[in-house]
């Protein structure tokens, strides 16, 4: 099978535990903003790392609210519905109203298996910080994301609602934007200006890189996930013959 649009997949083509043969990521084909969604990703994490510079990453912070944080929640949230939605436009989906809503972007996990990827953020205290941002996910019927759900009470009402604009929901929630990121451009993530960079890939099986606050874990793959492998001819063709998912079905 050829690879899916805006999805990635492991090749049957591996070398030192890294998967290769993901070139046709940063064609144009592949995802016409490629760029700039991962531009727009490292403004908020370096937003992020601002904050950092007045709340501590602790457990003891994680009900801490601010109108700062409420600023990025809102932000990254947004920037989480945005992939979703080109994500879905760009295979095979004909919902019945045009304005999308997250039962809709939870239709991506059928193929993507965002609820099996791990984040880990070492420079939380008091112990590395290990989460899955999409876990309500693990199941073949909605299940509503709290993070996602704070940022909807916080959006509509904040007078009622500010406390929902706090350290533990912007990190997922920005833990969640990381993922369906990596879900579509893999470890191209961990840089906004080159094509690829060097990332490391650790004994326990997490990928990372020193410019990043969040290292991941990917799913745990099966036969069925593996797509072909492009080569260097079909690369340099103008148009590569992608796989579209029907998220109708």
């Amino acid at each position: 099978m050829k690879p899916y649009k805006r999805i990635i997949k492991p090749t049957h083509i591996h070398q030192n535990n890294i998967s290769i043969g993901h070139n046709h990521l940063n064609r144009t084909d592949y995802c016409n903003e490629t760029r700039q969604l991962i531009h727009a990703f490292h403004i908020i994490q370096d937003d992020y790392r601002k904050l950092m510079d007045y709340v501590e990453l602790h457990n003891e912070n994680n009900s801490t609210f601010s109108h700062r944080i409420y600023e990025l929640l809102l932000r990254t949230c947004t920037e989480f519905e945005n992939n979703c939605k080109g994500i879905l436009s760009d295979n095979i989906y004909t919902p019945d109203s045009r304005n999308l809503k997250i039962t809709d972007y939870f239709k991506i996990n059928q193929i993507s298996n965002l609820n099996e990827y791990t984040v880990k953020i070492k420079n939380w205290f008091p112990e590395p910080l290990e989460i899955k941002p999409f876990e309500e996910w693990n199941a073949n019927t909605y299940t509503p994301l709290f993070w996602y759900k704070a940022y909807n009470n916080v959006k509509h009402n904040r007078s009622e609602n500010f406390q929902d604009a706090n350290l533990k929901n912007l990190t997922y929630a920005l833990s969640g934007l990381f993922i369906i990121l990596v879900s579509q451009f893999d470890k191209n993530i961990f840089n906004q200006f080159q094509e690829t960079m060097m990332s490391l890939s650790a004994s326990d099986g997490y990928q990372s890189s020193q410019n990043s606050i969040f290292s991941f874990k990917y799913p745990s793959w099966t036969e069925n996930d593996y797509v072909e492998n492009i080569n260097q001819i079909d690369l340099e063709n103008e148009n590569i013959d992608y796989t579209l998912f029907n998220f109708n079905q």
